[in-house]
């Protein structure tokens, strides 16, 4: 389930109501498009309804990470993978729950700005640590084995902290969403000491959608990590606070009815086990059939999608891909018609190159013990956009007759 945030609009001011992957977001009242930046993981607060006795200046705020993506893992000769909504507490406190359950999904919340009156408690346990945790509680790794993890990667995931506000009284601590006692306030007293102020970087920041090559509006869908200008045809991504151009070909199609969707074709080389061609990789991976030295000038480069799938459909097309993209006509720039949003950005298309290594590996109990010495470098990242043919159930790749299932891709938007 999304978060649903409630804010003003950066333009007018006005209420505006998003989710919480809304990237592109336009204002209903004053028609202006606006973009939200990504660089820091948002921050937003659970309503509090305090009783008379109490202001709101006595509030303290508890920080919860909260996670929502896909976790992928290998270990011993499989790869496997879970969809994970989560959310734990980011400090050492016993009384304090150690989950949100389901009210960051159940309540309206608002981001933290600058004057939110109280204090927010500083997050003590490591990031990695709080989802190493919630991993593990989601029984992804549950069942009882002795074999090793080989590796691990969230791919398309939603990083947020939400806080949890709760206010002292008479020597209790009290959770100030329903004034329920959560115990001795001794328990959290080093906690509360240390708070401090809310800040001006910590509110949602935003971005012009005016194309910078030519000035014309950028467009996209509501959750889109890459935006086009269709007056000069450019395709745009932000990164580090601006809109920066990417490379992008469309492969051509037969037919006029064809779904375009996109993938990140990341170029790369590997150390720790030297994989520099696509020829190295269909050795490395053991592919049942005959290429020869063909291949060994042809540069290493997987097929990732651009898009949020359930991650069984996420693996099984990126992998069919991979191992066929030779069989694919060289792409050509141009407008790009009838496409699927781009709602997964190139730094994670890299992060899932292990995944599919390993799940296209034939030898698997010979060959995934060697990821943890294998190290990706050099990569570059190109847009490319591949006609689908739909079918009753299924989207055909027309080229490497690579499937996709409908329904994967009409609910990966709410993942």
């Amino acid at each position: 389930m999304e978060l649903t945030i409630e804010q003003n609009c950066p333009s007018c001011g006005a209420s505006i109501v998003l989710r919480e992957d809304d990237r592109l977001i336009r204002c209903i009242y004053c028609d202006v498009n606006n973009y939200r930046l990504e660089r820091v993981a948002g921050r937003y607060l659970l309503p509090s309804k305090l009783p008379a006795h109490i202001d709101q200046s006595q509030l303290f705020y508890t920080p919860y990470l909260r996670f929502k993506g896909s976790i992928f893992y290998i270990r011993g000769a499989e790869v496997k993978h879970k969809i994970v909504d989560t959310s734990r507490i980011a400090i050492e406190a016993d009384t304090i729950p150690v989950s949100l359950g389901l009210r960051p999904q159940a309540m309206r919340l608002t981001p933290v700005v600058s004057t939110v009156k109280g204090g927010f408690v500083c997050q003590t346990v490591p990031t990695k640590s709080v989802f190493a945790q919630a991993a593990m509680v989601t029984d992804l790794f549950g069942e009882k084995s002795e074999r090793a993890v080989y590796h691990r990667a969230f791919i398309g995931e939603t990083l947020s902290r939400i806080y949890q506000p709760c206010y002292l009284h008479e020597g209790a601590v009290f959770d100030a969403v329903d004034n329920r006692n959560l115990g001795d306030q001794s328990l959290v007293a080093n906690h509360v000491a240390k708070t401090c102020a809310s800040k001006a970087s910590w509110e949602p920041q935003f971005i012009s959608t005016l194309c910078p090559q030519c000035g014309g509006l950028l467009g996209g869908k509501r959750d889109s990590r890459v935006l086009q200008c269709k007056n000069c045809e450019s395709l745009w991504q932000e990164n580090d606070g601006k809109f920066m151009p990417i490379e992008w070909q469309v492969v051509e199609s037969a037919e006029s009815t064809a779904k375009y969707l996109p993938f990140w074709q990341v170029t790369f080389s590997t150390k720790g086990w030297n994989l520099k061609s696509f020829g190295d990789y269909l050795r490395f991976t053991n592919q049942p059939f005959v290429f020869g030295d063909r291949f060994d000038s042809t540069p290493l480069s997987f097929l990732i999608p651009a898009f949020k799938i359930n991650p069984r459909a996420f693996l099984q097309v990126a992998s069919q891909l991979t191992v066929s993209q030779w069989k694919l006509p060289k792409g050509s720039k141009r407008r790009v018609v009838n496409d699927h949003s781009v709602n997964l950005g190139d730094k994670e298309a890299i992060q899932a190159i292990k995944s599919v290594l390993a799940a296209t590996t034939v030898n698997k109990k010979d060959r995934l013990p060697l990821l943890p010495k294998i190290t990706v470098s050099n990569t570059e990242c190109t847009l490319m956009y591949l006609p689908f043919i739909e079918q009753p159930h299924d989207y055909v790749q027309e080229h490497t007759r690579a499937t996709l299932i409908a329904a994967a891709l009409r609910y990966g938007r709410s993942l």
